[in-house]
């Protein structure tokens, strides 16, 4: 696989090739339910009167545009950010950095608070509505309120506060992608069984590594949400057991019993909703991390799938990237990935070949 390139944007024109020699490091994290951060540390010039200038000065200013692009064979992740902070290390004599660091586009959702109502439409078209200014929507189907609008509380907080909030109770998350130079902002369900990005021979495999897995067996939780009906003087009881969708032969869902109610989710829900949403999310008790330098590594994404080899009959099989951090400095590329599942064994290794050490599939979305 090809090495990784690197093209930063600063005021809508690509750093010249001069100026890219400057950079000591570029730091790119994806995770889900938070923003993607980016990190640039660069070189400073230094003239014989102490004036130290970098190509990344006009940064110095709240909300400042530019892009990081990472480009790695056929796959490509690109930023719009926007600075937030920037910070020096001068020495006389020795190397001088700046180093500006920011978050996506998002953060233009997340500037000014707000104070209205949106009655009367479901959390989607929310979604829809507050992306639309930065991003092309792209978003999933939430219920329909009812007459007392019980779906949509009165809004008082940034747009982006507000999306999160939204998001958390229909167990979505919200995010900005760039694919085919066009930004999306997604508000929908990340499906931990959707069609793998990549498949990872760790262990003895061609990735190698040292893998850290650990899994928490009794944290998957099977919940039973009370609620009161009008007119009706019980509780009424919605249930479930954490064990849809599970990524693998044994779920690790609902290993203990709990009462919840309508005070454990921001804002209301639909009970049987409510009770899946907590379930599900408590199940995702195993997590592996793992570096990744090897040259035939794909470029890893968050909230997409891979499959793992070479790490047991428990370990191996169909796991989520919660989070991927890129440091790309002029020593090589780092792929640090935190990856997680809501169940043990691999149910897909009945069917697997030995297969291609890597086999990245298409498709940024």
């Amino acid at each position: 696989m090809a090495d990784t390139s690197v093209t930063v944007t600063v005021d809508g024109q690509p750093l010249t090739a001069s100026d890219l020699t400057l950079i000591r490091s570029v730091d790119v994290s994806e995770a889900m339910n938070a923003q993607t951060q980016v990190s640039i540390v660069v070189a400073c010039d230094v003239d014989n009167v102490s004036n130290w200038s970098t190509p990344l000065d006009s940064l110095v200013v709240p909300f400042a545009r530019f892009q990081v692009e990472i480009d790695r064979g056929p796959d490509s992740l690109v930023v719009p950010a926007r600075a937030t902070s920037a910070s020096w290390s001068l020495q006389a004599g020795d190397l001088s950095t700046l180093t500006i660091a920011g978050l996506d586009a998002s953060a233009d959702l997340d500037r000014e608070e707000q104070d209205r109502s949106w009655g009367g439409m479901s959390d989607a078209d929310i979604a829809s509505a507050l992306l639309a200014p930065v991003a092309t929507p792209k978003v999933g189907a939430t219920p329909q309120p009812d007459g007392g609008d019980r779906f949509t509380p009165h809004q008082r907080s940034t747009d982006w506060s507000f999306l999160r909030t939204l998001a958390t109770r229909n167990d979505f998350d919200v995010y900005l992608t760039s694919q085919d130079g066009v930004l999306f902002g997604v508000f929908d369900r990340v499906d931990p069984k959707a069609e793998p990005q990549a498949s990872l021979d760790l262990g003895f495999g061609a990735l190698g590594g040292t893998a850290s897995v650990q899994v928490q067996l009794v944290t998957g939780q099977k919940v039973r949400f009370t609620y009161g009906t009008d007119g009706q003087g019980e509780q009424q009881v919605a249930e479930n057991d954490g064990t849809g969708d599970a990524m693998g032969t044994q779920s690790l869902g609902g290993a203990t019993t709990v009462l919840r109610d309508g005070n454990d989710l921001p804002g209301t829900q639909t009970p049987d909703v409510a009770a899946r949403v907590l379930a599900e999310r408590s199940a995702f008790g195993a997590s592996l991390s793992v570096s990744l330098t090897a040259p035939s590594m794909p470029l890893l994404r968050a909230r997409r799938t891979v499959t793992v080899r070479g790490l047991g009959p428990l370990v191996s099989g169909l796991w989520l990237v919660k989070s991927v951090r890129h440091t790309i400095t002029q020593g090589g590329h780092v792929q640090a990935l935190t990856l997680t599942r809501n169940a043990l064994g691999d149910s897909g290794a009945a069917g697997a070949g030995a297969g291609a050490a890597v086999a990245a599939l298409a498709g940024v979305l």
